[in-house]
């Protein structure tokens, strides 16, 4: 859409168990700080986007004052038993081997460092005043789709939801993904166009 993007590749990412196993929560807070200050000395206003865990990051930075936000299937509550269920009675192969790595392909401290930057990023929610876009899923397996709804209780500015029926955890890779990045490019449009950005 030829905007300026920062997008940095967290440090430990990437590049196996034993590399992610040597980084800390703090680490990746670091990066995308790096990359947001990067950004700002190209940019006046800048939205900040977030997938996943990337939406914790993002609230983490909340206190720069940026002019926008997204949170893409950000976890507050994570993983969704019924979905779960339901997916390993469609196909057992398949849904049982993905749960199976995901399970153990990263190193028990890096979940570790994961819980810890859960716990540190919930109470921040509260302190987000930038005009907020929540996108969640409503089959994700790995983010409960209630999180979407902890979130816009907790953000203190102008929101907006989308929740699609489906999509999954890596929505972008769905087939609504090119609808995701519809509905967050009219998002950035609009905090263009906003006077309070």
């Amino acid at each position: 859409q030829g905007y300026p993007v920062e997008c940095p590749l967290l440090p430990g990412h990437g590049l196996g168990k034993k590399e992610l196993s040597k980084t800390t929560h703090g680490d990746w807070i670091t990066a995308a700080e790096q990359a947001f200050l990067e950004l700002s000395e190209k940019c006046g206003k800048i939205i900040v986007i977030g997938f996943s865990m990337g939406g914790l990051l993002a609230v983490n930075l909340w206190n720069y004052g940026f002019s926008g936000m997204v949170t893409v299937n950000m976890p507050v509550y994570y993983w969704n038993p019924k979905i779960i269920v339901a997916n390993l009675l469609v196909d057992f192969r398949r849904y049982g081997s993905k749960y199976l790595e995901a399970s153990t392909d990263k190193p028990f401290c890096s979940l570790v460092e994961f819980q810890k930057l859960l716990a540190k990023t919930k109470p921040m929610i509260g302190n987000v005043t930038c005009k907020t876009m929540v996108v969640q899923a409503l089959d994700d397996d790995t983010v409960h789709y209630k999180s979407a709804d902890y979130i816009l209780k907790r953000v203190r500015a102008e929101k907006t939801l989308y929740r699609p029926d489906r999509g999954g955890h890596m929505i972008f890779r769905s087939e609504c993904g090119d609808e995701v990045c519809r509905r967050i490019g009219s998002f950035i449009r609009s905090c263009e166009a906003s006077s309070a950005c």
